[in-house]
């Protein structure tokens, strides 16, 4: 078994180095396997997993709020969000970059991906907050650690295809998301907060003559104590009428979250049929705002069937290449000797905090899960680690991975919406990787953070 282990991991290794995609990767293992230790008979496992697969009701999940971000993303749903919270917060000693944390919650609960909300965010807020006298590498580390949150935050496509994979509820492992997502948003405001008033040069807020210098993102400063007259009012009603707007404009959105994370924490909805609503609440939502054109609506639907062929074809090969393992006693085997090694569960669970770290610089979260899960998860089972627990875990080190220089994803889709230097943006995302491992720390040594809710349900 040894022979076969190496044999699948050293051609696994050798088609991701030579650049084929992860699914192709996957496929080629499993075949090369099957051909070489299996009987010519096992590759009807490809039709039969396909088949399984490309029928089962949880395949739609994924695909459904794919669509449901791609039409909120493409209808600017993320700008206004960032308008209404800027304001909202514009007074405060880094108010911008705790907007801009906050706008990355909430966008995440739309969105499902990592990459996705760093890039919508950081669109809008990188030159906001660098306009208005931040340091970039402040205003671009904000947004990197704040993107992380669009995969733990549900809906996450990551707990999908985890809960695919090991046959978890799919329902519980996102409802588990929710508390470890908005505990990681407020420890990454606190963080902004005290670094605001250790180094105000940061944030570039200045206290002059009474007032605040950061403008509010139309361009015009808040009113303030020294403005009187008729000018003061006038701006205070132009505020007041923009801020009544941006209400109007988030409130559906907001209450897409509450209805879909309230029908699948209640049991109303599966999460097939929660991904459905979403999907039909955010087509409502940009029609209603008369933002979706129809070359706009082609190049969503363009965009969501690409990314959900992917994931299905990640999905498909992955299982076989499960099956490969399980028929050949790997994982089995595998078990038996971390089991049998003598180091204890928590000391094999740190190896596996590492190897997540590498693995989530180097590639995305749905491979990361695909390519790891099945030789590992039998082994944790046997050793105690709670399914759900361990899903939440495995995210969050990907989460750390995804803006760990010099290779974090995260990085690079901001360097592709910036103009700013990656060794600015490297400089800005380190600080946030420390607040993440605090996080990592305080999730295994109070599980019941995550596992609250699916308790509950």
């Amino acid at each position: 078994m040894a022979t076969e282990l190496i044999f699948i991991v050293a051609v696994l290794l050798v088609a991701l180095f030579v650049g084929t995609p992860v699914s192709t990767a996957l496929g080629v293992t499993a075949l090369a396997a099957m051909l070489i230790f299996m009987a010519p008979s096992h590759v009807i496992r490809f039709g039969v997993m396909g088949y399984i697969q490309g029928t089962s009701a949880n395949q739609m999940v994924a695909p459904l709020f794919i669509l449901m971000a791609e039409f909120l993303a493409q209808g600017g749903i993320a700008r206004d969000i960032y308008d209404l919270l800027s304001r909202l917060l514009h007074r405060l000693r880094g108010g911008l970059a705790i907007s801009t944390t906050l706008a990355c919650t909430v966008f995440a609960a739309l969105c499902g991906s990592s990459p996705a909300t760093a890039a919508a965010i950081g669109r809008i807020s990188i030159s906001q907050m660098t306009e208005r006298g931040y340091a970039p590498s402040f205003a671009v580390g904000t947004v990197a650690a704040g993107g992380t949150l669009g995969i733990m935050i549900p809906p996450s496509l990551t707990f999908v295809l985890y809960g695919i994979i090991t046959e978890t509820s799919i329902a519980k492992l996102l409802m588990a998301g929710l508390l470890p997502g908005l505990m990681l948003s407020a420890m990454f405001i606190v963080f902004i907060i005290i670094r605001s008033f250790v180094n105000p040069s940061l944030t570039g807020d200045k206290y002059r003559g009474g007032k605040r210098g950061a403008p509010l993102p139309g361009g015009a400063f808040p009113a303030a104590g020294g403005e009187d007259g008729a000018a003061g009012t006038a701006l205070q009603e132009a505020e007041g009428k923009s801020m009544g707007r941006l209400l109007a404009a988030t409130a559906p959105a907001m209450a897409l979250i509450v209805l879909v994370l309230g029908a699948l924490y209640t049991g109303l909805a599966t999460p097939t049929e929660s991904a459905g609503i979403g999907a039909l609440g955010a087509l409502a939502i940009v029609l209603a705002r008369r933002r979706l054109t129809r070359e706009g609506f082609g190049s969503i639907i363009r965009a969501a069937v690409k990314t959900s062929v992917m994931i299905l074809f990640m999905i498909i090969f992955g299982m076989v290449l499960s099956y490969v393992i399980s028929y050949l006693g790997i994982s089995q085997m595998l078990a038996g000797f971390i089991v049998g090694a003598g180091l204890g569960r928590w000391a094999v669970m740190a190896l596996l905090f590492v190897l997540w770290f590498v693995m989530g610089c180097l590639m995305d979260p749905g491979s990361m899960v695909i390519l790891t899960i099945p030789f590992i998860y039998p082994a944790l089972m046997a050793m105690g680690f709670d399914s759900i627990w361990l899903g939440i875990v495995s995210t969050l080190c990907v989460e750390i991975g995804m803006i760990t220089p010099p290779v974090g994803l995260n990085l690079f889709v901001l360097r592709s919406v910036s103009e700013i230097e990656m060794k600015v943006i490297i400089r800005g995302a380190v600080p946030y990787v420390g607040v993440l491992i605090v996080a990592l720390v305080i999730l295994c040594i109070f599980p019941n953070i995550a596992l609250l809710l699916p308790s509950l349900m």
